[in-house]
């Protein structure tokens, strides 16, 4: 069963403010925090908008006591919020419908590589602040739905399956982005998300129904890690992220280490070398030539082109396009690219590249 993570880094004042300025212009009578903590968002709302009704859950049990002491005219609930069992007595309290549901999920899950998320028809992989949107959703059907979540949500491969649950229901829309610095204690890179429903539901899965635009060129990303790397004698040259800026420079590849080829990754020819882990810096993307086969390390990524002038020319237009590139490069903590990212923006960016 899905449970809340224990991480409990409060939204500041100044984060909630936002929040609350975000649904300005609204009519709201009632509005949920689904992991209200210590009432932060629930009261900047209130300030913005005395008349409206505030509920708030929350597994915290001596957060929930301290709340019900200091605010008797919520509808507050202690459990969690992720449980059926927990929206079950919300609804037997909260006679009403909600507006706006407010939320700063938890953004930790430990070792752990996604939670289940169960909808009607099926069960979803996703993150555990998209479980807590998703569930939040399902449960309350809010109109509005305003979240700070963890950068990755709204960019990274595992969330895609959830993105596209919420896009089918929801106008959404990246308000504005918080620094990692934003909530003590804890350094992750969120963002400010506002959710409209939309009058119509979007037939299908919107981000399996989308395909890339077709390019002249094949991206090619690492497969082997450097802690995996065994050195070879005849092996293939082995290029880190760290390697790439002396190549481009001429280093040779000769002076690359060898090891044991492994499965993916495996890249020759006309390339653009770019890091897929840490934002690219311009002066380091350049056409590429290997006339032989090289082992890209997993945080390497190629942009493998059919000749030397398509190369030349991608990488002058990526020099142009610097900014929407580095635009790519997303995470909660480090940044990074996927190749779904790179491929969609490559689609459209270097298809003028490919004549």
């Amino acid at each position: 069963m899905l449970t809340s993570d224990t991480d409990a880094y409060y939204s500041p004042g100044h984060v909630a403010d936002v929040v609350a300025q975000t649904l300005r212009g609204s009519r709201l009578k009632s509005v949920l925090d689904s992991h209200c903590g210590r009432g932060a968002l629930l009261d900047a709302v209130e300030r913005w908008f005395p008349a409206v009704h505030c509920a708030g859950i929350d597994l915290d049990g001596s957060a929930i006591s301290h709340l019900k002491k200091a605010r008797p005219h919520w509808t507050l609930i202690r459990g969690d919020s992720l449980a059926r069992v927990t929206w079950e007595k919300v609804h037997s309290k909260l006679n009403r419908s909600v507006d706006v549901a407010v939320l700063n999920p938890p953004f930790s899950m430990g070792q752990a590589k996604g939670v289940d998320i169960a909808l009607d028809e099926k069960t979803i992989r996703g993150s555990l602040a998209m479980a807590h949107v998703i569930t939040t959703i399902e449960h309350s059907k809010p109109k509005r739905v305003v979240a700070i979540l963890p950068e990755s949500t709204m960019f990274a491969d595992m969330d895609r399956q959830g993105r596209a649950v919420v896009e089918s229901l929801y106008d959404v829309q990246v308000v504005s982005q918080f620094k990692s610095s934003t909530f003590r204690g804890a350094r992750a890179n969120s963002l400010l998300v506002a959710m409209t429903k939309r009058k119509s539901q979007r037939s299908g899965t919107p981000a399996e129904n989308v395909k890339h635009s077709g390019i002249r060129s094949t991206i090619v990303r690492g497969g082997l890690p450097c802690f995996e790397a065994v050195p070879a004698s005849r092996g293939l040259p082995f290029i880190h992220s760290t390697d790439i800026k002396h190549l481009v420079r001429g280093a040779a590849i000769s002076s690359l280490p060898k090891v044991r080829p492994f499965t993916r990754g495996i890249s020759i020819g006309h390339m653009i070398l770019l890091p897929r882990v840490g934002v690219p810096k311009k002066e380091n993307i350049c056409a590429w030539f290997a006339d032989s086969e090289v082992q890209l390390s997993d945080c390497v990524l190629a942009l493998q082109c059919q000749s030397a002038s398509i190369a030349e020319r991608g990488a002058r237009i990526i020099h142009k396009e610097y900014a929407t590139l580095v635009g790519l490069y997303r995470g909660t903590g480090a940044r990074y690219v996927t190749v779904d990212r790179l491929t969609a923006w490559s689609g459209t960016v270097l298809n003028t590249a490919q004549g």
